[in-house]
């Protein structure tokens, strides 16, 4: 389940390093093998881009 953004906080894309504060639907959530925190903008997701864990090597969509 996704986190709700704190504007405070910068977060940055895990695929393309984007700060995601800016780029609408964008989430931050627990990687679903070992629980890193994982930060994803709204474009990398729309377009499917997989992103890998940096913890765990966890590959997802």
């Amino acid at each position: 389940m996704a986190e709700e953004l704190v504007e405070t906080e910068k977060n940055f894309c895990i695929s393309c390093e984007r700060d995601i504060s800016i780029i609408d639907d964008s989430v931050v959530f627990n990687c679903p093998n070992c629980g890193t925190k994982i930060s994803r903008c709204g474009k990398c997701r729309g377009r499917g881009v997989n992103y890998t864990c940096k913890v765990c090597g966890f590959v997802g969509p």
